[in-house]
């Protein structure tokens, strides 16, 4: 894993952990991101709002390439 990966990777997750705190009322987290039957991931709204930022918009191309070997 390069730096920039690492550097990703550590963003994305913390972002992720945000977003999923945000729905703690939940009986239990659930990652705001799911995989379809062709290996695609799609976003939850509130990932999607958050990484559509201005200083996170770097992130969400490599998220839909990369979120998967994240959770492997």
């Amino acid at each position: 894993m390069t730096d920039e990966q690492e550097e990703n990777s550590i963003r994305l997750l913390n972002i992720i952990d945000s977003v999923a705190l945000l729905n703690k009322d939940a009986a239990h987290l659930e990652l705001p991101f799911s995989v379809d039957e062709m290996g695609g991931v799609k976003l939850s709204d509130a990932l999607h709002l958050e990484l559509s930022k201005p200083e996170n918009s770097d992130l969400l191309d490599w998220a839909h390439a990369n979120l998967i070997d994240l959770f492997e």
